[in-house]
């Protein structure tokens, strides 16, 4: 309940540092003052004066990835090694009032997540030692619960790969999701063995009386085995120690209080979407093997058809063609110190354009937002599911580091994700087309150069 409770003083802060900027007002990047707002610790280096390169080359494979997966991380991280541009070619420009309020914003979330880890080791010390109870036997489980509290987009489609991997292995039990992403039933609902998604609050005026009313609803149904799948979730641990259920999964470590049947060692970081799927495979002691993960949502065939359509209509109003393989579809929005200006964008298309001049920009907005260039196509959608159908219609996509991104890594469509403020190897594109890109290190038309590569590549896969 501790992470979806916020001061008055963190939503005015966040309220600022949300606020648009005028890309035609230049700013300086602050090396340092990201440095300070990154979280600490390892194997996450933060954003320091060399600029990501520790970082890239600091994270390493955890324990029982494949070789090739190993690999596959090996390829992102040395995407981001291009030669680094200039000073006033560098992608993140945070100043002024804006970069003050990113700063205390992030102190806030810091000292937050301390207190709650501080918390947890002393819960932990009365509690005592959590073990692991042996095997889980797949016969004795028809009903499955995961637990993952949080409001983000992209911590709900990290879920993905562990429910495909449950209904492999459990193919009769039905599952239910508890989150707090407010349209987490739409975006899950075609997954196999989905049966219900518990929403617990995530803002707004009844958090409480919300919150308790969604624990209420946990408490009445009785479940085989419940799941907790990340390390370090206070939310989390109270939902799974309410909750009545026979057996429960999750992370052992020096902070862990929740009752546990089945501890597993907390492993070295590992990608989002596959660390979830590594507890499940330690649980029943079946091989945990990444290859072919990735996120998805199932889309339905009719609703694949409605995002072709809705592509063609795009590119036939400003290209006069309805051919979506000329369809490149990027979403340029982002928050906080993931935003990337509109002036680095105008940069990018202008380069890729003149490499390939046959594709078409299409832009995916959100709503009540101007496009990045009136000469270019535009889409909105008011479903996430629409969205995505749309997205798998082009023939590739490009983003910032923000939920989109994930929504089209979901699809089959080559994913280019650009980061600058958070690592690439644990919140990057999953599937083994997509690519991740450091544009803290690459400038613009390093970075168009790149595209072009995949663009191509697309046509013959």
């Amino acid at each position: 309940m501790f992470g979806a409770l916020s001061s008055p003083l963190q939503r005015k802060v966040s309220r600022v540092a949300r606020a648009p900027r005028d890309p035609a007002v230049p700013a300086r990047m602050d090396y340092s003052a990201l440095t300070r707002l990154a979280p600490p610790g390892p194997p996450y280096r933060a954003l320091s004066r060399l600029k990501c390169r520790e970082q890239a080359e600091s994270i390493r494979a955890p324990p029982g990835v494949p070789g090739e997966q190993a690999q596959r991380n090996s390829r992102i991280r040395q995407s981001d090694q291009a030669a680094p541009p200039s000073r006033t070619q560098a992608a993140t420009r945070v100043g002024g009032l804006r970069r003050v309020a990113l700063r205390v914003r992030e102190t806030l979330k810091s000292l937050r997540r301390k207190a709650r880890l501080r918390m947890g080791r002393v819960l932990a010390r009365v509690t005592g030692p959590r073990t692991s109870s042996g095997r889980l036997d797949p016969g004795e489980i028809s009903t499955v619960l995961v637990i993952r509290i949080n409001g983000r987009i992209g911590n709900t489609l990290f879920l993905t790969p562990l429910l495909q991997r449950i209904h492999q292995i459990l193919p009769q039990a039905s599952i239910d999701v508890a989150t707090s992403y407010s349209q987490a039933h739409e975006l899950l609902q075609s997954l196999p063995g989905m049966r219900d998604v518990i929403t617990f609050p995530h803002k707004g005026a009844r958090l409480v009386s919300g919150y308790i009313g969604a624990l209420c609803k946990l408490r009445a149904r009785r479940y085989d085995l419940v799941i907790d799948p990340v390390p370090e979730s206070t939310n989390g641990r109270i939902a799974l120690s309410i909750c009545r259920a026979r057996y429960r999964v999750g992370f052992t470590s020096g902070s862990q209080w929740a009752p546990l049947t089945h501890a597993v060692p907390e492993t070295q970081a590992m990608h989002q979407g596959l660390q979830p799927v590594y507890l499940l495979s330690r649980a029943f002691d079946v091989p945990f093997d990444p290859h072919g993960l990735q996120l998805s949502l199932c889309l339905r065939p009719q609703e694949q058809e409605a995002g072709r359509s809705a592509v063609a209509g795009a590119l036939s109003r400003i290209a006069g063609t309805t051919d979506t393989k000329r369809a490149f579809g990027f979403f340029a929005h982002a928050t906080a110190t993931k935003t990337i200006p509109r002036s680095w964008w105008l940069e990018f298309w202008k380069s890729f354009l003149e490499l390939q001049p046959d594709a078409v920009p299409v832009e995916f907005l959100p709503p009540r937002t101007a496009p990045t260039s009136p000469s270019f196509a535009t889409l909105q959608f008011p479903s996430t599911r629409a969205l995505t159908a749309a997205m798998g219609a082009t023939r590739m996509f490009i983003s910032a580091d923000t939920g989109p991104m994930h929504l089209a890594s979901s699809t089959s469509v080559p994913t280019v994700a650009l980061f600058q403020a958070t690592d690439p190897s644990l919140y990057g594109p999953l599937k083994a087309a997509d690519l991740a890109i450091d544009i803290t290190t690459s400038s613009p038309q390093r970075v168009a150069q790149r595209c072009q590569r995949v663009w191509r590549e697309s046509a013959t896969g």
